[in-house]
């Protein structure tokens, strides 16, 4: 046996020689069956004659098991295979090591290397270590069956590699039993698989215990349309978690905060199953008690937003008090927190959420007390949702300087609205040019936004007083004029950049030319600059 100096080495050496060890020690001969069949008995000899015999065998064994680990490892980098990728294979799937290597191990690397190459051999065994179990073909072979019923099998493989590597029965089988468990349609059935790619890791009997489980929480028939819905909005773990398992956890929450239905609804969208029953009623316990609600306030809270329970009421405090170094009073920062409980779980002192605030102050112009009451927009992206969509509404309205003030009641539809649904409220399809909002608006927006903050520099601050610079078509005129006048400040030590950010926003072509003589300096363009000339279609 080994001692506890070696073990704790082991524990600490994520190599192939380390797992070879181990399972010499598990699987070597001084395994008492394997000694039986060698003919060899505890009863028969003294321990101080069998002792070293034992010793001897294990050492070869474990000797054994070391070349095979370290001549499998060889196989791996012939393959190019990089060394920290096959550690990290080994470790996870060591069944590797008791390949044979002339017969199994290396035709299966060849003809995974002939069909992928080693790079992308090597991200794929990193995401599905088993890959090798099946050949290319057959993993082909699922992905061109997913594809002939509609399902997304490119997303698959991707996401969910281990798919690819079930036997193409299996995959049937468990498709089939969701599809006639839950009565979808064929145009339903890639939507499902969409949402739960991972419930086709898993056998039928798996997945239709879990459509069970969900059905008996719910008290309705799986096969129902209401049923269906529900799936489809509950997280994409779902299948992941095992069916008993999720029925109590599930079972728990509904009963410990007496909700019924409903609450089962939300606890499923919103994946409570994923914490023990104890570590709900603690958390819970902990939040009454921090936050002052009584015992109607907590359940009503919990069963709309159960997210709560997911953070540690300590992290949840302690951005409560960030929120405050923001200029909330702690009043203000428990209402948001009690309204609107998962914006608690935000980092208020991380750059992106620093930024976000300056912005719904300095742009929108809204107080603490307003932001308050509404938490929502404290939760929705500045990048991806809160900049584009205010931009748009202020282009909408003609771009009134006066209007930004809460947006002239628009805000409603910034936080709440779909894409789709602003879109249809706000779009100009007939002006000249046509505004719309689309993901082309989207990205230009962030590409302006970026280039203010860590190409220029600028703070939320800067950019607010000129609000222009967000307006200013990024490859024709915000990206060369700055360039221009960073060359100007390089060569002129009394000029600075920064303090004609008006003029670089708003000055016709020609009036920025002679202003700035721009004859007199280097216009060749540098790669930070480059990269974001000649966009398609950049606003």
């Amino acid at each position: 046996m080994p001692t506890l100096q070696q073990r704790h080495l082991q524990a600490k050496t994520p190599d192939a020689a380390a797992w070879a060890l181990r399972g010499a020690q598990v699987r070597g001969p001084c395994h008492q069956s394997h000694l039986q069949r060698q003919g060899w008995h505890n009863s028969q000899l003294p321990w101080h004659q069998s002792q070293p015999g034992r010793l001897k065998m294990l050492a070869a064994a474990t000797s054994q098991a070391i070349a095979n680990a370290e001549t499998a490892r060889a196989e791996f980098l012939e393959a190019g295979i990089p060394d920290e990728v096959t550690t990290k294979v080994l470790k996870q799937y060591h069944h590797y090591l008791r390949w044979d290597i002339d017969t199994k191990l290396q035709p299966a690397l060849q003809l995974w290397v002939k069909e992928l190459g080693s790079q992308q051999l090597s991200a794929r065994l990193l995401k599905h270590p088993k890959l090798l179990l099946r050949t290319p073909e057959e993993c082909s072979a699922v992905y061109v069956w997913l594809v002939s019923i509609g399902i997304d099998a490119e997303t698959i493989q991707k996401r969910v590699p281990g798919v690819m590597a079930r036997h193409l029965a299996q995959v049937q089988n468990t498709v089939r039993a969701i599809q006639q468990g839950l009565q979808l349609t064929d145009e339903q059935l890639p939507k499902f698989c969409k949402r739960h790619m991972g419930s086709l890791m898993y056998s039928p009997e798996r997945a239709g215990q879990t459509l069970q489980a969900v059905a008996d929480l719910l008290a309705m028939p799986a096969a129902s349309e209401e049923m269906r819905q529900v799936v489809m909005i509950c997280e994409h773990t779902l299948f992941n978690m095992d069916p008993a398992v999720l029925h109590q956890r599930v079972s728990f929450f509904c009963e410990e905060f007496n909700g019924g239905q409903g609450a089962a609804k939300v606890a499923l969208k919103q994946h409570i199953y994923r914490i023990t029953a104890g570590v709900m009623r603690a958390r819970a316990a902990e939040l009454k008690k921090m936050l002052g609600w009584t015992e109607d306030e907590l359940n009503r809270n919990v069963q709309t937003r159960p997210l709560i329970l997911m953070r540690e009421p300590s992290t949840i405090l302690s951005n409560v008090l960030k929120l405050q170094t923001h200029g909330f009073t702690s009043a203000q920062a428990l209402h948001v927190v009690a309204s609107f409980p998962g914006v608690a779980g935000y980092d208020w002192n991380s750059p992106s959420n620093v930024d976000k605030l300056q912005y719904l102050k300095l742009f929108l112009q809204l107080s603490a007390d307003e932001l308050a009451s509404r938490p929502q927009l404290l939760a929705a992206s500045l990048q991806h949702k809160l900049g584009p969509r205010c931009e748009f509404v202020y282009r909408s309205k003609g771009g009134n300087p006066d209007m930004p003030v809460g947006l002239s009641g628009c805000l409603s539809y910034i936080q709440v609205y779909s894409d789709a649904d602003f879109a249809a409220r706000f779009n100009h399809v007939s002006a000249n040019p046509p505004l719309v909002y689309d993901e082309a608006f989207k990205q230009h927006w962030h590409q302006r936004w970026m280039f203010l903050r860590n190409k220029m520099g600028l703070s939320v601050a800067d950019i607010s007083a000129c609000r222009p610079l967000l307006y200013t078509c990024l490859p024709n005129t915000l990206a060369p004029r700055w360039h221009f006048l960073k060359r100007l400040e390089s060569a002129h030590a009394e000029f600075k950049a920064a303090d004609h950010l008006l003029a670089l926003a708003t000055m016709p072509d020609e009036h920025f030319a002679q202003a700035y003589n721009l004859a007199d300096v280097d216009s060749t363009f540098d790669s930070n600059v480059m990269q974001y000339i000649n966009i398609p279609g950049a606003l």
